[in-house]
């Protein structure tokens, strides 16, 4: 096994840049051990909490602000999977699947592959 470390900079498209900087580096399956940093746009996936359907319905939802962001998740065939939390003003947090967000100041992610 095998640890790196990406750095993702402000401007750039967290998911979008970090896959290209994976296939770059020929990594197609590693477990995202730490993911910290800081967004000033994301996207989340949340699940309803009354559905009793498998999977249940979940919604896509996007925050225009900034956010600390500490998560976690894995890459598989290339794509990655990220669970995070977004540290908002005053305390509060979101949590949930991140489809996509803008990088501010940076985001360091930390893999094991091989």
């Amino acid at each position: 096994m095998k640890r790196y470390r990406i750095r993702i900079e402000e401007g750039e498209k967290l998911v979008e840049t970090l896959e290209k900087k994976l296939e770059e580096a020929g990594i197609k399956e590693a477990f995202i051990v730490s993911l910290a940093g800081a967004l000033s746009k994301f996207t989340l996936i949340t699940i309803d909490n009354i559905s009793l359907e498998v999977p249940p319905e979940h919604f896509e939802t996007e925050f225009n602000e900034k956010a600390e962001v500490s998560g976690n998740g894995f890459v598989k065939d290339g794509r990655v999977h990220i669970h995070t939390c977004c540290g908002r003003e005053g305390g509060s947090a979101l949590c949930g699947h991140f489809v996509e967000g803008t990088v501010t100041y940076f985001i360091d992610v930390g893999l094991i592959a091989g």
